[in-house]
């Protein structure tokens, strides 16, 4: 019963609560329909056949056991549309008239006079309906006296043929009832399930970093869905900006103390003598500056995560302007690692802005794609910026191409989680710096991807706006 629950939609369950009643409400009107159908045309043809039993034997009586004339016969067939047979019996059984193989009644009835009694029975491969009568014939001119029997039978054709119609005519009546209680049925389903699926709409089309309270409104039997809906997403909101606030403090409160560590331990290690010492230093030195990037790294990514992010504002940004600004930044820091970093604008004169972007976000990725590039790159390096204008399939797009070691095809996808590093990897690094670029891309409903760089050496990544 749950598994079909789970699988049934509301439209239907609903529209089969609303229909099987009159379903089974129709077939008992249909069933009570066929029963009055019936004993009215059972009246009606034992009526008949009390009034054909009565003619039948006052002829048979006045003609002194004649049969009746063809014309008769014709005439009653004409009348009835029915076969009639019939059979005269007079005092102690004596056949007088008639066919005397028509079925007879039971034997344990007992006819009072004047009395029909009706039954059915079964005469030349046809079911057909029987009376039998009883009553005294004392006419002084008649040949027969005492008491005389007269059986009738009569087929059921026309009977059944009316109860047909009428069953037929039952039948259509009540598919065009439903046929139409469907229609309406549906109508009325479909516009009261409205208001949900304006709610499932509304939904969807929210982005994961949407937590705001649906305000619209709906009926009052959805009301309470839709509060129990915001009072979840205030409580995941809050949730979730207690761990970001959670991770955003502990880096910054990290950065000063860490700062001060690496202070004292650089202004150490210029005065230090011992060779042993300066290598413990030199460790402590390299191990504060990978926990201060570490630090700044869970700053970063606190900022660009959904809840982060909220605070900052959207604006139209030119890509082309602001990738060779924040290149012409990093050539510096490029240099001091013996790296060659340039900028190569392939906008070829097309469309290089983007309507809602954040620039500090953009700032975010574009740097820790350059950092990454410097870093992982040996000396001797080409590091390229390129920005590439809208195509007829993609908006404008960002590219950072070095020729360093790159990475392989089945790590590429793994690379984007946080805190991942690759094994074979010996460089400084904290496994950040492109979950930060993947969640600046998902920001802006932009694509990343991961590609091999010139000649299939070093890498290419890629982040295509729509």
């Amino acid at each position: 019963m749950t598994e079909n629950l789970k699988t049934t939609s509301l439209r239907a369950r609903l529209l089969m609560w609303l229909l099987l009643p009159g379903m089974i409400m129709a077939t008992g009107l249909l069933a009570k329909n066929y029963l009055s159908v019936s004993e009215v045309a059972n009246r009606i043809q034992d009526r008949l056949l009390v009034a054909l039993a009565v003619t039948i034997s006052e002829h048979a009586i006045k003609s002194s056991g004649d049969l009746l004339s063809r014309d008769i016969e014709l005439l009653l067939e004409q009348f009835t549309r029915d076969n009639t047979y019939y059979r005269v019996q007079g005092p102690d059984g004596a056949f007088v008239t008639g066919d005397f193989g028509l079925p007879r009644p039971p034997q344990d009835v007992v006819l009072q006079p004047g009395v029909p009694y009706f039954y059915n029975a079964h005469y030349r491969n046809e079911d057909v309906r029987a009376v039998t009568m009883k009553y005294l014939v004392s006419d002084p001119s008649s040949n027969v006296h005492g008491w005389v029997s007269i059986d009738v039978n009569q087929t059921r054709r026309q009977r059944d043929s009316l109860i047909y119609d009428e069953l037929m005519g039952s039948t259509t009546d009540y598919l065009v009832l439903m046929f139409l209680s469907g229609i309406f049925a549906w109508i009325g389903v479909s516009h009261g399930l409205a208001p949900l699926q304006r709610l499932q709409q509304a939904i969807r089309r929210r982005s994961t970093d949407d937590l705001r309270p649906i305000r619209h409104a709906m009926p009052k039997e959805v009301t309470e869905v839709v509060s129990s809906l915001n009072a979840l997403l205030a409580r995941l909101e809050s949730s979730i900006t207690a761990n970001q606030r959670f991770i955003a403090d502990a880096s910054h409160q990290l950065r000063t103390p860490l700062a001060a560590v690496q202070a004292e331990a650089e202004w150490a290690l210029r005065n230090i003598h011992s060779d042993e010492d300066r290598q413990a230093l030199e460790r402590i030195v390299e191990q504060t500056r990978e926990t201060a990037r570490l630090t700044s790294q869970l700053l970063n990514l606190a900022r660009v995560s959904p809840e982060g992010r909220k605070a900052g504002t959207l604006s139209k940004v030119n890509l082309l302007s602001f990738a060779a600004r924040v290149t012409a930044e990093k050539v510096r820091a490029a240099l001091n690692y013996e790296i060659d970093l340039g900028f190569d604008d392939q906008s070829d004169g097309l469309n290089c802005e983007i309507e809602t972007g954040n620039e500090v976000l953009l700032r975010e990725a574009l740097c820790n794609l350059i950092d990454n590039a410097v870093i992982y790159s040996p000396a001797g390096s080409t590091i390229t910026v390129r920005v590439i204008g809208s195509g007829a399939v993609t908006g404008p797009i960002i590219e950072v191409e070095d020729n360093g070691p790159g990475i392989a095809p089945e790590d590429r996808e793994r690379v984007l989680g946080r805190f991942v590093r690759l094994e074979n990897n010996n460089k400084q690094g904290c496994g950040l710096g492109l979950a930060i670029v993947k969640e600046v891309a998902d920001a802006h409903d932009a694509v990343l991807s991961l590609e091999d760089g010139i000649d299939g050496k070093g890498l290419r990544v890629r982040i295509a706006f729509r």
